[in-house]
């Protein structure tokens, strides 16, 4: 099994233990241009989800912003086939300046994560805010659920939650954790 494998089957097998322990969560995977180009990439993602009894729409395979645009018809079919799965697909670093919002329409994904460099720029920079409260709202528009990255200051998640933003991830919600952390983390949250 190569290590990308790994990664994937590792984060499935540990969700799966979650969801066995009767907590509802799911689990995000990212997967480089080189891995959807794999012809055996969707192949490889049913086996972990079957290997680990993970169902599959609690995992989320994220896909860097770049990888759309590089080979575009490959990976939105790439794409597609993963989403047949059952699997939620989101697109990461989004805003970056590859991927157009008309874009979004075309492509079958429910999740945008807004990248971090928009979020820093909130308050402080009037072009980036309107341009966030923009990706937030055609998000919304189209049911596709938003996630804001990089959030570091409780003034950033004040704007974010004002725009109506649903999620948000960055150091100030949480630092990055291994499984105990987490477990320890719903633990508090019960």
């Amino acid at each position: 099994m190569c290590s990308s494998d790994l990664v994937l089957w590792h984060a499935c097998t540990q969700a799966a233990a979650w969801r066995a322990a009767a907590w509802d969560v799911g689990v995000s995977v990212n997967l480089s241009l080189r891995q959807l180009n794999a012809p055996q990439a969707v192949s490889r993602v049913a086996a972990a989800l079957a290997e680990t009894g993970l169902p599959p729409g609690a995992l989320t395979i994220e896909v860097n912003e770049r990888v759309l645009v590089e080979d575009a018809g490959l990976i939105t079919d790439r794409l597609a086939e993963l989403r047949e799965l059952g699997v939620r697909l989101a697109i990461d670093d989004f805003g970056t300046g590859y991927a157009s919002l008309a874009h979004l329409r075309q492509l079958p994904v429910d999740i945008i994560k807004i990248d971090p460099s928009f979020v820093a720029g909130l308050g402080g920079d009037a072009t980036v805010t309107m341009l966030t409260k923009t990706i937030v709202q055609v998000g919304r528009d189209l049911g596709i659920d938003v996630v804001a990255e990089g959030i570091e200051q409780p003034r950033q998640l004040a704007e974010l939650r004002e725009m109506g933003c649903g999620y948000g991830q960055g150091f100030l919600v949480a630092r990055p954790m291994a499984a105990p952390g987490v477990e320890a983390l719903i633990r508090t949250s019960d």
